[in-house]
């Protein structure tokens, strides 16, 4: 019986490594979560990263980043400090226990600022914890324009428009509204 129940664990114990989180784990916060930050991981190791408000003193945004895994949030603006555990995937216990007794805990210094400026950037961060010893940090922003849809102002040459009158070509009351359309990108 005990064998059997051994061999049952050792089984499962793959399938439980694989089911650990990713992403955004929790959110408390009603502020619009648009602006983003970025972590590289070495694999080897996980990490659960909890955003605390600066000026209130409270949790509002809990992650989980399996190790070098692609990570991206987006976050609230404001001012954050970021506390990040680290440990192997494998002992991952949630929340309560985060990756048991050899989890590693530290706290980003000083806090990332996030925010906005004008219409055209959003700015975020980009962490480097692949050695932690020497933690990188740069700014991470996504820039933003208007492009036009150019479909939105096509016109047949030889079709008379409406509203256009054949003898006054200055009227243009009927030409058609142009449409744009958000376009982002990565930005320094």
């Amino acid at each position: 019986m005990i064998r059997l129940l051994c061999l049952c664990l050792l089984l499962a114990s793959p399938a439980l490594a694989q089911s650990r989180p990713q992403g955004l784990l929790w959110s408390d916060t009603a502020l619009p979560r648009t602006l983003p930050l970025q972590i590289k991981t070495a694999e080897g190791r996980d990490y659960y990263v909890v955003l605390r408000d600066v000026a209130s003193g409270r949790d509002v945004i809990g992650a989980y980043a399996q190790g070098g895994a692609f990570f991206r949030l987006l976050v609230p603006p404001g001012r954050f400090e970021l506390q990040i555990a680290s440990g192997h995937g494998a002992d991952w216990q949630g929340r309560a226990g985060l990756f048991g007794a050899q989890t590693q805990r530290f706290v980003l210094d000083p806090p990332l600022e996030f925010g906005v400026t004008g219409y055209a950037r959003k700015g975020g961060h980009l962490l480097d914890l692949r050695k932690l010893g020497t933690i990188a940090q740069s700014s991470l922003g996504i820039c933003q324009r208007l492009a036009l849809d150019p479909e939105s102002v096509s016109v047949t040459p030889d079709a008379p428009m409406p509203g256009v009158k054949a003898r006054d070509p200055m009227d243009i009351a009927g030409f058609p509204v142009p449409r744009y359309r958000q376009v982002s990108r990565i930005c320094d």
